[in-house]
C-alpha cells in the first residue's frame, strides 16, 4: 500500500532513494538502502546513495572497482562487515558503506532489462529461512518500484528534449530571420542581438574577422534599449587560439577571463563580463570569422548550451558569406551614374575613426601594432592633417595603458611663458596669477599615455627639462623644488622636419635622438588615393546624419574629381570640403562645389564624348552652341544648383563636370545664382 501510493509522488531516482531509506519504510527492516543503475556506456553504472540527508551519485566503471564485479551465488552477494573491509579497504571510509557490520547486495533485473543492483547495508536478521523470503519481496517491490521510475524520468526526459528542440527551432528560425538580407556587417550585428537579447536577456556580442594578419572585432552593445556600435582591431588571438587552431569553441570565464582584461592588444571585453563563448563561424568548410557571445551573471543557464549556440554561428557565417558575395558582386558590376554612400564596409574601418585600404596605411597600422605592445617613445611623422592624433590614439587603445588616460597636448597652442607650467604643474605662489596649485599633463597621465602634437614647436630653452623628465621619470613643479616620479608612456607628433631643425639648431639634437627610437611616417592623402572614395563615403554619412540631411548618393564625375585632386590639406581638408558640400545640398545627391577645387589647382578632364545627354522633361530648349547667357539662365531656374535632376546641367543637357569647366572658362560661380536666405 505504502509502494502504491508512493508511486504517485515518486518520479526520480533522487526521490526514490529518500523514500526507501526514510522513517516510512522502517519495515523493510534494513539501516541503509544504496541503488546500483546501470548505464547506457559499456561498464559504467551510478551509485546513488544517502549521506546525511542528501542523496549522492558516483559513476564508475565495473571493470576498474572489485566490488561491483564480482559474480553471485544464486543471486546474492552477502558479506560481514570485517570480510567488507579486508577485501575492499578503499570502501572502508566510504559515507555509503560507513559502519558497516553487514552488507548484502542482490540483482535489479525485469524481465527484459538488467536494471542494476541494490545493497541492503546492515539488514536486521532473525530466521535464515525468513531472511531470504523477506530480501527477495522486498526485492521484487523494489524492482516494480525503479522499473516505474526509469520509464517516468525517460519518458520525462524525451518530453523535456522534445520541448527544447521546439523552442531552439523557435530561436533558430528568429536568429535566422534576424541575420538575413543585411546589407552591412553593423546591421547584422545589431539585429542579431536585439534578437538574442529577446531570448535571453543577452546584453553584447562581437564579430571577429580575420583582416591582413591582424584582427576586427565588431562589437554591439545594449545600453538602455539603444544600440551602441564599435570596431576594435588587435593582432593577439592567444585568447581563443583553439578556436583558430582547431575550429573548437573556447570558453572564458573565471581567471583565464581575467587574464584577458589586462592582456594587451587582443580581444576587447568589458570588465562586468562573466563568461565569453567564443565560436568559429564556419560556411562549406570556409572560416569566415569567430562569433564571441558575451555573457553577464544574468544570463539564462541555457547559454552553456554549446550544440545551440554552434547552430547560431552556422546562420551567422552564411550571412556574413552572403555579405561578401555582395560585397564583390557590387565591385564587379560596371558603375552607374549615381556612387551610393550608404553601403560601406567595417572591414576598413579600424578603431572606429581611421579609414584605410592602401597599402601605405596598412604598413603605418601594422608599424602601430608592432610598437603598442611597449613602452618605447613614439615619433609620428606627417604633413597637417593627415591623423597623427588618430594613430597615436590608436597606440593607446593597442598598449597595456589602454584602461588609463591618455592626455593631449599642442604645444604649438601654448604661449611660450606657460609652457613648463603647462606639463610640469605649479605650486599656489609661484609666479603672478599663479593662485591655486595647477597639476600638470605629466602627473595627469600618470600610468597613462601623454600625447605631444606639434613636438616642434617647443622653446627651446624648455627642451633641456623635457629631455631630462625621459630619462628619470621624474617631473618638478614650478615653485617647488622637490621630485615627483611618474610613470608615462610618451607619444609625439610633428609636421615639421626635426632633422633639418636640429641642423639650424632650433631644435636639440640629443632631444631628437631620444623621441625619435620609432619613427612613424604617415603618408599624405595624395600618395593613398585609393583611400579618398572611402573617406568621401564616409564623411557624407556621418555629416550629414548630423544636419539632419538624407544624402543617399555622388556622382561618378564628382567621385572622380575628388580622387584627382592633390589635397595639401589632407584628411583635414577633405573633411571641412565635404561639410561644405553638405551644407550646400538641397537634394539627396551631393552638391560638391568642384569650382573651389579648379581654383586650386585641380583640372577636370572633359568626357571622350561631349555630346548632350538626354534632356528633363522639365528642361527647356537652349541654342545649341551653349553661350554665358544661357549658362546663367540656367543657373538662375536651378537656384545655383549644377547637379542633380533638376540642376543646370540637366536643363543644359550636359555632363556635370563639362558645364563646370565652361563655368570655369568664362568666369561664372554657382553660387552667385543661390537663393537668398
Amino acid at each position: 500500500m505504502i509502494f502504491s501510493k508512493a508511486m504517485l509522488s515518486v518520479h526520480d531516482t533522487s526521490d526514490l532513494l529518500k523514500f526507501i531509506n526514510d522513517e516510512e519504510c522502517s519495515f523493510l527492516q534494513v539501516e541503509r538502502i544504496n541503488i546500483i543503475l546501470n548505464r547506457d556506456h559499456q561498464n559504467e553504472a551510478v551509485l546513488y546513495y544517502v549521506n546525511n540527508g542528501e542523496v549522492c551519485s558516483e559513476v564508475f566503471n565495473r571493470q576498474e572497482t572489485d566490488l561491483y564485479n564480482q559474480t553471485y551465488d544464486d543471486g546474492i552477494y552477502e558479506l560481514d562487515g570485517k570480510r567488507f573491509c579486508y577485501y575492499y579497504p578503499q570502501f572502508s571510509d566510504h559515507p555509503a558503506y560507513k559502519n558497516l557490520s553487514h552488507y548484502r547486495r542482490m540483482p535489479l533485473n525485469t524481465v527484459s532489462h538488467q536494471l542494476g543492483e541494490i545493497e541492503f547495508i546492515n539488514p536486521e536478521i532473525d530466521d535464515m529461512v525468513d531472511e531470504e523470503k523477506h530480501f527477495r519481496l522486498i526485492n521484487s517491490m523494489l524492482v516494480s518500484f525503479v522499473a516505474h521510475v526509469i520509464e517516468h524520468e525517460l519518458a520525462s526526459s524525451k518530453a523535456q528534449q522534445l520541448s527544447d528542440e521546439r523552442d531552439n527551432y523557435h530561436i533558430l528560425v528568429d536568429v535566422t530571420n534576424a541575420v538575413i538580407s543585411q546589407s552591412s556587417k553593423e546591421s547584422l550585428l545589431n539585429s542579431l542581438l536585439r534578437c538574442l537579447n529577446q531570448h535571453f536577456s543577452m546584453c553584447d556580442l562581437s564579430l571577429i574577422e580575420k583582416y591582413q594578419g591582424h584582427y576586427i572585432q565588431h562589437s554591439s552593445r545594449l545600453d538602455k534599449d539603444e544600440l551602441v556600435y564599435q570596431c576594435h582591431f588587435f593582432s593577439d588571438d592567444s585568447a581563443f587560439e583553439q578556436a583558430v587552431t582547431s575550429d573548437e569553441p573556447v570558453c572564458l570565464s573565471g581567471h583565464q577571463l581575467r587574464q584577458v582584461f589586462f592582456r594587451k592588444n587582443t580581444i576587447e571585453l568589458d570588465e562586468s563580463v562573466d563568461q565569453v563563448i567564443i565560436i568559429p563561424m564556419v560556411f562549406r568548410t570556409c572560416k569566415v570569422g569567430y562569433i564571441a557571445y558575451v555573457m553577464k551573471k544574468c544570463v539564462e543557464a541555457q547559454w552553456c548550451n554549446t550544440e545551440l549556440l554552434q547552430q547560431i554561428a552556422a546562420r551567422v557565417a552564411m550571412a556574413m558569406h552572403s555579405l561578401s558575395v555582395h560585397e564583390a558582386h557590387t565591385k564587379a558590376i560596371p558603375q552607374n551614374e549615381y556612387i551610393s554612400i550608404g553601403v560601406h564596409d567595417e572591414r576598413h574601418q579600424i578603431f572606429d575613426d581611421i579609414i584605410s585600404q592602401s597599402e601605405a596605411m596598412n604598413r603605418v597600422l601594422d608599424q602601430v601594432a608592432m610598437v603598442a605592445d611597449c613602452d618605447s617613445t613614439v615619433l609620428i611623422l606627417g604633413e597637417t592633417g593627415t591623423g597623427k592624433e588618430l594613430i597615436a590614439r590608436a597606440i593607446h587603445k593597442m598598449s597595456r595603458r589602454s584602461k588609463k588616460r591618455m592626455v593631449k597636448m599642442n604645444c604649438a597652442a601654448v604661449p611660450e611663458g606657460l609652457f613648463e607650467s603647462e606639463l610640469f604643474g605649479h605650486e599656489r605662489g609661484a609666479f603672478t596669477g599663479a593662485i591655486h596649485q595647477r597639476v600638470g599633463r605629466f602627473e595627469q597621465a600618470n600610468q597613462g599615455t601623454l600625447f605631444l602634437d606639434e613636438i616642434g614647436d617647443m622653446p627651446l630653452e624648455l627642451q633641456p627639462k623635457l629631455l631630462r623628465v625621459l630619462q628619470e621619470n621624474e617631473i618638478e613643479r614650478v615653485g617647488k623644488n622637490q621630485l615627483i616620479p611618474v610613470d608615462v608612456r610618451i607619444v609625439v607628433a610633428t609636421n615639421a622636419d626635426l632633422v633639418s631643425m636640429v641642423q639650424k639648431k632650433t631644435f636639440r639634437n640629443d632631444l631628437y635622438y631620444r623621441l625619435n627610437i620609432f619613427p612613424i611616417e604617415i603618408p599624405p592623402l595624395r600618395e593613398r588615393p585609393e583611400d579618398i572614395p572611402l573617406l568621401v563615403k564616409y564623411f557624407s554619412r556621418v555629416i550629414s546624419k548630423q544636419m539632419g540631411k538624407k544624402i543617399t548618393a555622388i556622382t561618378n564625375e564628382t567621385m572622380r574629381a575628388l580622387t584627382e585632386f592633390s589635397w595639401p590639406g589632407n584628411v583635414r581638408q577633405l573633411r571641412n570640403f565635404i561639410e561644405r558640400s553638405v551644407i550646400l545640398t538641397r537634394g539627396d545627391v551631393l552638391n560638391a562645389p568642384l569650382e573651389e577645387l579648379v581654383k586650386l589647382g585641380l583640372h577636370i578632364s572633359l568626357p571622350e564624348s561631349d555630346n548632350p545627354s538626354p534632356r528633363n522633361n522639365n528642361s527647356r530648349d537652349y541654342p545649341a552652341a551653349i553661350d554665358r547667357e544661357s549658362i546663367i539662365q540656367a543657373l538662375r531656374e536651378s537656384n545655383g544648383i549644377v547637379a542633380g535632376v533638376r540642376g543646370a546641367a540637366a536643363k543644359l543637357g550636359l555632363k556635370r563636370t563639362t558645364l563646370l569647366s565652361r563655368m570655369q572658362k568664362m568666369g561664372i560661380s554657382s553660387k552667385d545664382y543661390l537663393p537668398e536666405m
